[in-house]
């Protein structure tokens, strides 16, 4: 559980695209959020090479970065970042904030991230929260809407900052999450929620590449369409989707 505040929202956002690790792990199609899922485990990831056990992650892999590579295959367990770890989290060192831009930018390779996205990110982390006893839910299509208002939200705030990089980062993680969306919309009967969603994804791309005093008002009406359209049509059909329990289970068999 982490907090709505606007900061807090944007690096939720950036914690979710894999373009911001960048090099092999965007490649492979991993984001900070695939080894710590909601900001906390992932007791079942495993990548070949990385991994010794599900829920393990060689974090001095050179698959990932020369910078960090130490020559030696040896996985640690992914924390839990809702629990204190190594790292002092206080405001006041900004020592969460550099441990952050160390392992963008040495572990894997990524690009330098400003000022802005560091502070969301930070932000971030130190909002996660366990969440009560038994409330751990499958994903929902909800939560993937929330996730690309999150994006936007993301995507204002940097724009306020006038930090292009964070702006078109957050639209990136909102592309991510369309992409992630429409895998669940799967078979003939949901093509048009599949075509909807690949020419929402463009027009986001579109207005990503555009000027940055431009963007906020595009990405305004970008998501006043979304709402009043896509997004109604996607949870009318959600029950027919793999976000459907019943349905995903089949398709796993």
């Amino acid at each position: 559980m982490a907090s709505d505040a606007p900061l807090v929202r944007s690096g939720r956002a950036l914690f979710a695209v894999p373009t911001l690790l960048g090099g092999q792990a965007a490649k492979a199609g991993l984001s900070c959020a695939s080894c710590h899922i909601n900001g906390r485990g992932n007791p079942h990831f495993l990548l070949a090479g990385v991994s010794v056990a599900p829920g393990t992650a060689d974090v001095t892999n050179s698959f990932f970065s020369a910078a960090r590579g130490n020559g030696r295959f040896d996985p640690v367990v992914i924390p839990d970042l809702a629990m204190p770890g190594k790292i002092a989290r206080g405001t006041d060192t900004r020592a969460l904030e550099a441990f952050v831009r160390n392992l963008i930018v040495e572990e894997f390779g990524g690009r330098e991230p400003t000022p802005a996205m560091l502070a969301a990110l930070a932000a971030y982390v130190r909002a996660v929260r366990a969440c009560p006893e038994g409330q751990s839910v499958g994903r929902r299509l909800a939560d993937q809407l929330s996730a690309v208002d999150d994006g936007v939200a993301g995507a204002q705030l940097m724009i306020d900052r006038a930090d292009l990089q964070g702006a078109q980062l957050s639209i990136a993680a909102m592309r991510h999450q369309l992409g992630l969306i429409a895998e669940r919309y799967t078979g003939p009967g949901l093509a048009r929620e599949r075509e909807g969603l690949l020419a929402a994804s463009r027009a986001l791309q579109t207005i990503g590449e555009g000027d940055l005093a431009r963007t906020g008002p595009a990405l305004a009406r970008w998501k006043d369409q979304f709402g009043a359209g896509l997004a109604k049509r996607l949870r009318g059909a959600e029950g027919r989707s793999l976000y459907d329990r019943k349905r995903l289970a089949k398709s796993l068999r």
